[in-house]
């Protein structure tokens, strides 16, 4: 079996997914933004809609405009982007006269569009303050065929100094240079938080995980930015994803990825001969340490002059199940 699927498989036991709900004050960055895209989408359909009622289109071909997109496919290859940037875009696609193009998100500035019936070009400018995740550009024709097209990823990374107002200390920074693009369409970056009780110095656990974003989404509300950690440096899944990584580095001869392919699955025999006991002897010891702390997913608001705050989902014995956080962030790249 594949050692990068076997690493998955096992680590999906130890997985827990925890979803996060409410919201932030106000004041927060333009970086993802999109309230006045909303706005102008739902114009923009009602406007599409009267075109259609107007020029008797059927039920059935109104939804089957609904359907299409007016970028062609397979889109442009996707652009790593830093705040301050701005980029050059040409689109092709089914632009009927009166088809409006603008950018999802609201801090993206558009200049220089020139528009013909199969073609769009344009400069993006992202600016200062724009946060990290996909670019994406909709187009919006008369009668209804309306979609989005991802051009670019805003490639930037944060350090977050955290702390809760019972006094924890909780410090987020990437452990990746960059965002690793998969198929033109997922962003993924590493990130590694360390969490310190009251009055220590000494984090009382360290955890990995990742920022992603999928470009068939649209942004969180509002400017959120959310990051996931649910590993800890010192278990089992850790190690199996260090002896995957060699595994996978072009430098490692054959019989060096022989031999980490044992230890990998030396480790993975260990880990479910430890499960299979703790299920026959105390099944509910497995969740202990998710009760106990599991701490993992962030959600965190910025606001101006490097401000933060949210919140972080915990285990149900630990502070009531979330930790409330607030602090600031500091732009590493």
């Amino acid at each position: 079996m594949d050692p990068k699927r076997v690493a998955r498989r096992t680590g999906r036991f130890f997985r827990f997914i925890l979803l996060f709900a409410g919201a932030a004050g106000a004041g927060v960055l333009s970086a993802q933004v999109t309230t006045k895209f909303k706005a102008e989408r739902e114009r923009l359909q009602k406007w599409a809609m009267g075109n259609m009622v107007a020029a008797h289109f059927t039920e059935r071909e109104i939804f089957h405009n609904r359907d299409l997109n007016p970028f062609a496919a397979p889109a442009v290859a996707v652009q790593k982007v830093v705040p301050g940037s701005n980029l050059a875009v040409t689109l092709r696609g089914d632009f009927p006269a009166g088809t409006v193009i603008i950018s999802e998100r609201d801090e993206i500035s558009i200049s220089g569009a020139a528009l013909s019936t199969t073609t769009y070009s344009a400069r993006l400018t992202i600016p200062l303050d724009g946060g990290p995740g996909f670019v994406r550009i909709w187009g919006f024709t008369p009668l209804g065929i309306a979609g989005p097209t991802t051009v670019a990823l805003v490639d930037t990374l944060y350090r977050f100094d955290l702390k809760s107002p019972n006094g924890y200390t909780i410090k987020v920074s990437p452990a990746e240079k960059t965002f690793r693009i998969e198929n033109n369409n997922y962003a993924r970056v590493k990130y590694q938080g360390e969490f310190y009780k009251p009055g220590e110095a000494k984090p009382f656990e360290t955890l990995t995980g990742e920022q992603t974003f999928s470009a068939r989404n649209e942004p969180h509300d509002n400017g959120a930015l959310t990051i996931s950690l649910h590993q800890s440096t010192t278990s089992p899944e850790a190690e199996m994803d260090a002896i995957t990584a060699k595994m996978n580095d072009p430098k490692t001869t054959t019989a060096e990825r022989n031999a980490l392919l044992k230890q990998l699955v030396e480790v993975q025999q260990k880990m479910m001969e430890a499960m299979t006991k703790a299920m026959q002897t105390d099944p509910a010891s497995l969740n202990k340490k998710q009760d106990d702390f599991g701490c993992g997913d962030l959600l965190l608001y910025p606001s101006k002059g490097g401000l933060v705050e949210g919140r972080i989902a915990c285990g149900k014995n630990f502070n009531g199940g979330e930790l409330k956080v607030s602090g600031t962030m500091t732009q590493v790249k």
